[in-house]
């Protein structure tokens, strides 16, 4: 046993602050105006068409976007359903074929969204609506002519 014993203070005033700073509750500078929200990880998806990742699903549109442009055309770039339409209601043909309305794709020339056509496909689409009607006129005559002959 060690014969003299130290000493210990009970409290040490000397390393209290007097007074407590005030801390602010926010700091404004670093908050942003919105929070862009990350899909969770069960939200990406592989695609087997494109072999990439997208994010939000099945159903994100990211995925819409790449299936879609897995349906380009390799021949002109188009996406021939947009097309296939105003083909049906104005030529008669039931699907947009490239190779008929840009026969040289190099020379393909786009207004927004319109195909300007080269003057010999336009001639080639009048031809043939002009065939159409009189086929038209022909088979509507032959009706009449079997109406006529009934009576």
């Amino acid at each position: 046993m060690p014969d003299a014993v130290d000493e210990v203070p009970d409290s040490v005033d000397d390393d209290v602050p007097d007074a407590v700073e005030d801390v602010p509750d926010a700091v404004e500078d670093d908050v942003p105006d919105a929070i862009e929200e990350v899909p969770d990880v069960d939200e990406v998806v592989d695609c087997p068409r494109c072999r990439t990742f997208h994010a939000g699903g099945v159903f994100g549109e990211a995925y819409r976007q790449a299936r879609r442009n897995a349906r380009r055309c390799t021949r002109c770039g188009l996406l021939h359903e947009d097309y296939d339409l105003v083909t049906q209601v104005l030529d008669g043909m039931e699907n947009f074929d490239c190779k008929f309305y840009i026969p040289v794709v190099e020379e393909l020339q786009l207004e927004g969204n319109t195909i300007i056509l080269p003057e010999q496909v336009v001639l080639k689409l009048d031809e043939m609506n002009q065939a159409r009607k009189s086929a038209m006129a022909n088979k509507e005559g032959e009706a009449s002519k079997d109406e006529a002959s009934k009576q």
